[in-house]
């Protein structure tokens, strides 16, 4: 009889935001929307909805989640989904955009998986109503983490990163047609 595998447990996330804290201490509101970055070793998405309902919350804390990959220019765009809580959405991003002081880049392994940070925000009062970590795929993890050098090794023109969000979406009428041309589309794990 062989011996069980076990993966050792990765090491916690900081936390410096719970649920039922505000967000940011220097916000109380925000626009409705959605932020991605990678930080402290996870990519992290943030989604700010107004007033988020009870079931949107227990369906973010644990209904299935996919991303998606698509790249255009300078502006690569991340893809989500959670079932029975969010269609498919989009959220630009280039690592330009973090505050150098901040940035920080993927730097899994071939074969790893990333963590994926959730973060639910009502947008009304600023506090964090949800979190959720779960993990991304191995090819999604490698996906951004070229994405992401790439950019950073780039030299970067806002005007062109604007041009080509603009152009991304004047090409597709939805994230379901983003979606449909994305490089890559994983399920999330946990």
């Amino acid at each position: 009889m062989s011996r069980i595998h076990t993966f050792p447990r990765p090491a916690p996330l900081p936390e410096t935001r719970h649920v039922g804290e505000r967000y940011s201490p220097e916000h109380e509101r925000y626009d409705e929307g959605a932020r991605y970055l990678y930080r402290h070793g996870a990519h992290e998405l943030t989604l700010f909805w107004s007033n988020p309902t009870e079931a949107e919350v227990q369906g973010f804390r644990a209904k299935p989640v996919e991303v998606a990959l698509y790249v255009q220019g300078p502006a690569a765009f991340l893809l989500y989904k959670i079932e029975a809580v969010c269609e498919w959405s989009d959220v630009a991003f280039n690592v330009h955009l973090i505050p150098e002081a901040e940035r920080e880049l993927p730097g899994e392994a071939a074969g790893d998986r990333a963590r994926f940070r959730l973060i639910l925000v009502d947008a009304g009062d600023g506090i964090i109503r949800a979190k959720r970590l779960v993990s991304l795929d191995k090819v999604m993890t490698q996906a951004l983490r070229m994405t992401m050098q790439a950019q950073a090794a780039a030299p970067f023109d806002r005007a062109a990163y604007d041009a080509a969000v603009r152009a991304a979406h004047a090409r597709f009428p939805d994230s379901d047609a983003m979606v449909v041309a994305a490089e890559f589309q994983e399920a999330a794990l946990g």
